[in-house]
């Protein structure tokens, strides 16, 4: 079984638009390559403004370190995951979690997950983001089993319940499993 991360297992409680201050800090050409590596990147937000080739006003960048840490605390495990967790994990399941992240925000979601996963695709560390058929491919070479053996479970249409289906995997929107689990 493999989850989306955000919006699926954890939530930002407190969103804060992080990175808001450095995108308006950028050109327009700078800004759309920043969208387009940003979560393809293993690097943290400082390093950005220098590997665009600009420079970024620091209180640019301090106001992000101010809405990341704002969002960071805020990060919850969605209601009754953690107990589906548990369950699935009882039942010797194998659990993964795909997600388009920041390499910023990965000790987060680490610290908020009830155990460590099995498998752990995220997009900072593949260099692709979902629905980009390498990011689903990843996740069937870490669990090392065929499509149609993984349900992928999450909360966005295009990026996880379209784009699991195209790698051949089933996929449902995280409400369905949950209501699913609770009634037994």
């Amino acid at each position: 079984m493999c989850f989306d991360a955000f919006g699926t297992l954890v939530e930002i409680t407190d969103r804060q638009q992080a990175f808001r201050p450095l995108f308006k800090a950028l050109t327009p050409d700078k800004r759309r390559e920043l969208k387009y590596r940003l979560m393809r990147e293993d690097r943290p937000f400082t390093d950005w403004p220098k590997a665009l080739g600009v420079e970024v006003d620091p209180y640019a960048l301090l106001d992000v370190l101010n809405r990341q840490l704002g969002e960071m605390l805020s990060v919850e495990m969605r209601p009754g995951l953690a107990d589906i967790w548990a369950r699935l994990r009882a039942k010797g399941l194998r659990l993964a979690v795909c997600s388009n992240l920041t390499s910023d925000y990965v000790q987060t979601l680490q610290g908020k997950l009830p155990d460590r996963p099995d498998v752990e695709v995220l997009s900072c560390k593949v260099g692709a983001i979902k629905p980009e058929s390498t990011i689903y491919a990843a996740v069937l070479d870490g669990l090392c089993v065929a499509p149609d053996r993984v349900l992928f479970v999450g909360d966005t249409p295009r990026a996880d319940i379209e784009g699991p289906r195209a790698a051949g995997m089933k996929a449902i929107h995280v409400d369905e499993l949950v209501r699913v689990m609770q009634a037994g």
